[in-house]
């Protein structure tokens, strides 16, 4: 039978036969190296999916901003600039046009999984005396909930908000002396929400959103923020993350928005997070 074999498998296996003891370490040796590459690949591909689960549990995959207002420069009848110097105007909060019509384009798109609008602006938490500067996220919680998984990260009370129900982040609720049940005010501007009841605390495992995150109804944060009818943003989740770039190119000519990276995802490597403005 050895006739019909190559010469290289005679050959090894003569190696083999005369060599048990080194033909014992080799198959141990590579058995070994089997086993570490087959532990490696389970870790990684474990520590990719718990990160990619823990960070953008946390927030959208994709988000509609309306874009940043800019000046520009006054010419002349001859093209010369009127303006040797032209700033950056202060950008005001503002809501996205025709909003519902846009939203009822994306939840049509077989990519995305949910949509749901926000609006978001900065005020002020105040308790007796103490204040904290906070950002408010206006929800809709039935869609919201689908992006950010809020319910899951409630360590006291509950995620209920109706009109005068407010969600709060444990560091918030430590230096506001604050809990379940006790009340608080937002002030944005001359506009002041009065006394919203904290229904729930929640712990995002990240210090700065535990601090200044605070949740309302929707229409809680239209009304504070002067944006009755508004939304300031739009958030999505799509079911391949790492798709999330190109669905945010392919969306740019649907709704007239630019694509751009995250900035503060850029360094994290999570590619597929990016941030649309338009």
């Amino acid at each position: 039978m050895n006739r019909w074999m190559p010469f290289e498998w005679i050959a090894a296996l003569r190696f083999l036969r005369e060599g048990r003891m080194q033909t014992l370490f080799i198959i141990s040796g590579v058995s070994v190296g089997i086993a570490v590459i087959v532990f490696m690949s389970a870790l990684l591909t474990g520590l990719q999916a718990n990160l990619t689960k823990r960070v953008l549990s946390a927030q959208a995959h994709i988000t509609l901003q309306p874009r940043d207002e800019i000046a520009r420069p006054l010419r002349l009848a001859g093209d010369d600039l009127e303006l040797a110097i032209v700033q950056m105007p202060l950008q005001r909060v503002r809501s996205i046009d025709q909003w519902q019509a846009l939203m009822r384009v994306l939840q049509d798109d077989p990519a995305i999984v949910a949509v749901s609008p926000v609006a978001a602006g900065s005020a002020l938490a105040v308790r007796g005396d103490a204040t904290r500067a906070v950002s408010i996220a206006g929800i809709e919680p039935d869609s919201y909930f689908r992006i950010v998984r809020l319910p899951d990260n409630i360590v006291a009370g509950t995620v209920r908000l109706s009109s005068q129900d407010i969600v709060i982040g444990t560091e918030l609720a430590r230096y506001l002396g604050i809990g379940v049940g006790d009340r608080l005010t937002l002030t944005a501007g001359a506009r002041t929400s009065g006394a919203l009841t904290v229904t729930g605390i929640f712990d995002l495992g990240n210090r700065q959103v535990n601090e200044r995150y605070v949740y309302v109804p929707l229409r809680t944060a239209q009304s504070l923020l002067d944006l009755i009818g508004g939304v300031t943003s739009i958030e999505l989740t799509i079911a391949d993350v790492y798709a999330a770039e190109t669905v945010a190119r392919r969306l740019q000519p649907m709704t007239g928005v630019l694509a751009a990276m995250a900035p503060a995802l850029r360094a994290s490597r999570l590619d597929p997070v990016v941030a649309i403005r338009g």
